[in-house]
């Protein structure tokens, strides 16, 4: 089972098994709510996955599931499909929780969009990467994941505004800001190292068929799989394509980004995505690498004239590729990046 857990603020069913008389009271509940509901139906228990439909305003509004650590975003009616398809296993569960418009954004965008960076957060400068969206000033999360507890950190206009906490361990302290608090849990806590997921701005999307539903359309989709009755002359309502499914996901374009795998150095085995441009050193960078043979500021991976480049940024010891010192390459997949005593591999993303 899924043992992955996200925030959540007014439970209204918490982790009962599933039957179609409480689908059907529970989506009662979210179509008379008022003021209408805000949040989130989870399903536990089809295979490995946690599967979520989300609501706005007392409306579906996007479908997501989060399987082997991986986030997957799909339509309304694939959700339907899956759990329709379930309906009769005892193992799985259902929770309803209600959410601030804030939190339910949150989720979406750890859900359904590509992240600017993904890291563990001793790879990457966090105090850096919150200036660079102070100095943007504009809404922007961040999401760290310990110990399968997933928990965010929303900044309006550029400032730490909410935390939202899975890990209900976590005592937050009095008198610190957002992006103290924030720091205090990615670096000063026991447990397992921490994932860190940054989004630079909140922009999501729906899913294309949310407008398909109202009350009794959905409790047919989620316990039949379809929208019509099976009879000769009615036409099965099929999912949307997986292609149409995928424009779903996103709104805004995938920025350029590379995979960086950690080959040897002190953070041997590590495995991290980079949003490019990305800067490389021991200091106020994106991507930091802690030891004195690297420069503060060593190397820069970018783009240019749509091609993979590394540029080295006048360091005391020299940028390697292959082995062969460079100023300024090109890159291709499986090129190997030597700063200091870290050797980095290089792959598309």
């Amino acid at each position: 089972m899924n043992s992955y857990q996200f925030p959540r603020q007014k439970v209204l069913c918490d982790e009962k098994p599933f039957s179609r008389e409480l689908l059907r009271s529970l989506l009662e509940m979210v179509y008379s709510i008022s003021p209408p509901f805000t949040g989130y139906l989870k399903v536990a228990g089809i295979g490995a996955s946690l599967h979520f439909l989300f609501f706005f305003k007392g409306a579906p509004y996007a479908a997501a599931k989060y399987a082997d650590s991986k986030p997957i975003g799909y339509s309304i009616q694939e959700f339907g499909k899956h759990l329709a398809s379930s309906v009769d296993d005892e193992a799985i569960s259902v929770a309803l929780c209600e959410t601030d418009p804030v939190l339910l954004k949150s989720m979406l965008l750890f859900l359904l969009t590509e992240p600017d960076v993904k890291a563990p957060t001793s790879l990457i400068d966090i105090e850096y990467i919150v200036r660079q969206i102070g100095e943007a000033g504009t809404n922007a999360m961040i999401a760290l994941c310990r110990d399968k507890k997933i928990n965010f950190f929303f900044f309006r206009d550029g400032k730490g505004a909410l935390a939202y906490y899975s890990d209900m361990a976590f005592e937050r302290p009095e008198g610190m800001t957002i992006d103290e608090e924030m720091q205090l849990y990615a670096f000063h806590q026991p447990g397992d190292k921490v994932q860190a997921f940054i989004f630079r701005d909140m922009v999501t999307a729906v899913a294309e068929d949310l407008n398909l539903f109202d009350k009794d359309s959905l409790y047919r989709l989620l316990t039949v799989g379809y929208l019509k009755n099976r009879r000769k002359e009615d036409k099965e309502v099929s999912p949307l394509p997986a292609v149409e499914s995928a424009k779903a996901i996103y709104q805004k374009p995938k920025l350029p980004s590379a995979v960086l795998t950690v080959e040897s150095g002190a953070l041997q085995g590590e495995r991290f995505t980079v949003t490019l441009p990305c800067t490389i050193g021991r200091d106020n960078c994106d991507l930091i690498l802690d030891d004195l043979l690297i420069s503060r500021r060593h190397a820069e991976l970018k783009i240019v004239e749509n091609k993979l480049v590394i540029e080295d940024l006048a360091s005391k010891n020299g940028t390697r590729v292959n082995g062969e010192k460079v100023i300024k390459r090109q890159l291709i997949p499986n090129d190997l990046i030597s700063i200091g005593p870290t050797k980095l591999r290089v792959s598309p993303a």
